[in-house]
């Protein structure tokens, strides 16, 4: 017996019919009179090359790879992938491998592209060049942090987000140790991103150990100092409550057997916010490998979204993460 869900993960058909529509041009916030550019920064892997031609197949913007463009061809090649058929979606643009975040990070400030992807290149490298403080993607006095929504395999056909039993994770993959100012970035992208999605008012949980403030549990006087900040922050916008336990947060029976009334989101919370990364990061995998959730992931706070996978990602995670990222764009 293993733990670890047989179930593949699927994009979900509400996420991709809401980005199709922004990618298009039919956002009344941002008329475009051209499909969404996004920069692939690396194309000489399969899985690279088999992410860009999901994207241009799904409709949901054209994709630039930028790296050695005869090898990413002689890849195409051996692995049967069609590029040609993306039908002028993908484009390679040939430049030295090491110089290709580079490339994207310019493109970015250019605004010549809308999305940054990383593709067959060690994410230290690819962050390293959006990172920097000359050429780098940072808006000065704003923090980048990182949003995962992850959507459980009964959400695939679902059209109404708010119904999927989708939920928002931050920060699982980008700050370690996020201080206050930081974890407000995270609440605050929280929010704006279920409303990119239709969560009209979303429901959100500041984790931690236990339901109330203690001092022998640090995390539980963090949680309950950014829920007050959140829920004046965002009235009427959001339902923001904290210190919740990851049970607490999510189990309808825990709430009753907990005896928790008058609770607005336990049991039934759509976003979380968790203490750092070591607890994002095992909570995200848990989601994803245990439930067999598709995980949808991007860094906001920059000068355009960034897309940043994992080796380990399988494709339907791969194109919702551009989803979301498209959506992104426009909040």
């Amino acid at each position: 017996m293993s733990f670890v869900s047989p179930l593949a993960p699927v994009c979900s058909q509400s996420l991709l019919a809401r980005a199709r529509t922004l990618s298009a041009g039919d956002s009344k916030a941002n008329l475009r009179i051209a499909k969404l550019q996004i920069a692939l920064a690396g194309g000489e892997s399969e899985t690279a090359l088999e992410g860009a031609l999901a994207v241009s197949a799904a409709g949901l913007a054209e994709v630039l790879v930028l790296g050695d463009a005869d090898k990413a061809r002689a890849i195409a090649k051996r692995h049967a992938i069609a590029l040609e058929d993306a039908e002028g979606g993908i484009t390679l643009q040939d430049c030295p491998s090491d110089e290709a975040s580079v490339r994207a990070a310019s493109m970015a400030n250019a605004g010549e592209v809308q999305v940054v992807m990383k593709g067959s290149m060690k994410t230290d490298a690819f962050m390293r060049a959006l990172l920097a403080r000359d050429g780098g993607i940072r808006v000065s006095g704003q923090r980048m942090v990182h949003v995962f929504y992850i959507t459980p395999p009964s959400a695939a056909s679902e059209e109404d987000a708010s119904k999927s039993g989708g939920v928002f994770l931050s920060d699982c993959a980008v700050n370690v140790k996020p201080d206050e100012a930081t974890r407000r970035e995270c609440l605050r992208a929280v929010v704006s991103l279920s409303h990119g999605v239709g969560i009209v008012c979303p429901k959100i949980a500041i984790l931690s150990a236990v339901e109330k403030e203690t001092e022998s549990v640090p995390s539980s006087v963090d949680a309950g100092a950014l829920a007050r900040w959140g829920r004046e922050t965002f009235k009427g916008r959001a339902c923001i409550e904290g210190p919740l336990s990851l049970d607490v947060a999510l189990a309808k029976q825990a709430v009753r057997v907990k005896g928790i009334e008058g609770s607005e989101v336990a049991g039934r919370a759509n976003g979380m916010i968790v203490a750092d990364i070591d607890v994002g990061n095992v909570l995200f995998k848990s989601f994803v490998w245990l439930g067999g959730g598709c995980s949808a992931g991007v860094v906001v706070g920059g000068r355009c979204p960034v897309v940043l996978t994992s080796r380990a990602d399988a494709a339907a995670a791969r194109l919702a993460s551009v989803a979301l990222a498209v959506i992104a764009t426009e909040n």
